[in-house]
């Protein structure tokens, strides 16, 4: 075999693997998760795990976020934790969903003026966790976000 035949051949097993490596490993996890959840959807896809080779890794903030959705008006403002959950939320993520609800987060520079304003006001919500929230809500009824130790209550003149 000449020595430019045996450059070409090797160039072509080059190529030939790549794109089995690229079948394998991106385009048939995807197709897959594709027609498995065709019908779903967009709430839906967002909680899911998401394709083998791009986990979804704000699947429980989806699902507490879609929850939210269903219990505040889209004209309530929201307290949150700060943003240092367990399960890894993304304030984008939060913001994302809830708009155009007004979502604001503990530790924040003027969260204090806020927590003031949704005290006042009639359509206000604390999303609480174990460590922050619970005794904004008092003597309000809580409800269970569906992700361990979080809930939400609505605070302010509304409750």
């Amino acid at each position: 075999m000449s020595n430019e035949k045996w450059v070409q051949t090797v160039i072509w097993m080059v190529i030939f693997l790549n794109l089995v490596v690229l079948c394998r490993v991106f385009i048939i996890p995807r197709v897959g998760f594709i027609t498995d959840h065709f019908q779903e959807s967009r709430a839906l896809l967002r909680e899911s795990s998401g394709p083998l080779d791009m986990p979804n890794q704000y699947r429980q903030t989806y699902r507490m976020m879609n929850q939210i959705q269903a219990i505040a008006s889209e004209k309530a403002i929201l307290l949150f934790p700060p943003g240092d959950w367990e399960f890894g939320s993304s304030r984008s993520v939060v913001i994302q969903m809830l708009y155009p609800r007004e979502a604001y987060f503990s530790g924040d520079p003027g969260f204090d003026g806020k927590l003031l304003q949704a005290l006042m006001s009639e359509n206000a919500y604390v999303v609480f966790n174990e460590k922050w929230g619970v005794e904004l809500c008092q003597s309000q009824i809580e409800k269970s976000l569906g992700v361990p130790g979080f809930g939400i209550c609505q605070i302010g003149k509304g409750e």
